[in-house]
């Protein structure tokens, strides 16, 4: 088995799965290369029908207590044959053309334990793009996946990349269960130990903005845990940095970059949710202050960064960025 595909699903209408299976089938790849796992997160309903709806094809359904999609992650890479994991949400799809294709061609050739590749949103109520038909895809050189955390702002999705599940056993590397981001924390922990990465220009993966979602919920409570769970995820990570005596310099410059990273994403999320400045300073130094992240380091990562720190180190930089930056997060990944 050379793919698995990790479909975690908690109370999604039938039709949003199926559109996700099918884009799936549609990549024709031979029945024995690859396998789809469907997770299900312990919904009301769970979706009994999907391997009677899809006979000859390697489609598993598996029941787990809800602990939100990263303990449906946990589980299916536990069960998974593949040689590589490839996580897609239920409500996306994947895109048809070759580009799914080719990069298959470079995981076989290359084995990298990583391999990215690009994502386009579909707002609510539009129609999906044509699909890139005959789209020839670019490849990186290989290069660590700490490497790539320095020189990129790496995203916090697990839906952007193919893994060996090789890494994921060697390294121990699991996602939190019950929380939000749990992907970043998954994501930071994966890249910094992978040894071998390709990044690839080719776009993959159609993500869907859809109302209900577990992105777009904006309900008060939500999005107090939202900001209290990535304020977890940032200290965890903190003590996971420590326990590594024996990284390279690569791997240190790479984390701090993507530390750093996370320290600007939870004070815009903390603006997002419509705190006030004078919250988001107290809030920044009791969790940022003692593990080094607040005031923001002082790095040339980019000029929107260093703006940034600049006005976040300070009351009167704060309250200026509460001028300009709306009190609503922006639905994206």
């Amino acid at each position: 088995m050379f793919l698995s595909i990790i479909i975690p699903h908690y109370n999604l209408q039938r039709e949003l799965l199926e559109r996700c299976i099918e884009s799936i089938v549609e990549q024709e790849m031979p029945s024995d290369d690859y396998e789809i796992i469907i997770v299900d997160d312990g919904s009301i309903t769970p979706p009994v029908w999907v391997e009677e709806l899809y006979p000859g094809t390697n489609i598993r359904l598996l029941n787990e207590p809800h602990g939100g999609p990263g303990a449906a992650r946990n589980r299916g890479i536990e069960e998974a044959k593949g040689t590589y994991i490839e996580f897609v949400d239920a409500d996306d799809t994947l895109v048809t053309g070759n580009e799914y294709k080719q990069c298959l061609e470079v995981l076989r050739s290359d084995m990298p334990e990583i391999l990215h590749f690009n994502y386009r949103v579909i707002p609510a109520g539009n129609e999906l793009p044509d699909d890139r038909k005959e789209y020839q895809v670019h490849f990186s050189n290989i290069i660590s996946g700490a490497r790539y955390m320095r020189e990129f702002n790496l995203s916090g999705s697990p839906c952007r990349y193919f893994a060996r599940k090789e890494l994921i056993l060697e390294k121990d590397i699991l996602f939190p269960v019950n929380t939000f981001h749990e992907d970043e924390e998954f994501n930071t922990i994966l890249h910094f130990h992978a040894r071998t990465l390709v990044y690839s220009d080719a776009v993959l993966y159609n993500y869907f903005i859809r109302e209900g979602s577990t992105t777009a919920n904006s309900k008060a409570e939500f999005e107090e845990k939202r900001i209290n769970d990535m304020l977890h995820v940032i200290e965890r990570l903190f003590y996971f940095r420590r326990t590594q005596e024996h990284c390279s310099k690569t791997q240190s410059e790479g984390f701090s970059h993507k530390f750093a990273m996370l320290g600007v994403d939870a004070t815009l999320n903390m603006m997002y949710n419509g705190m006030s400045a004078k919250t988001i300073v107290a809030k920044c130094r009791k969790h940022f202050e003692p593990i080094g992240l607040y005031p923001l380091p002082k790095a040339g990562y980019s000029m929107k960064y260093r703006i940034f720190r600049t006005l976040a180190n300070s009351k009167c930089g704060m309250r200026l960025l509460r001028l300009f930056i709306p009190s609503r997060k922006p639905i994206k990944r």
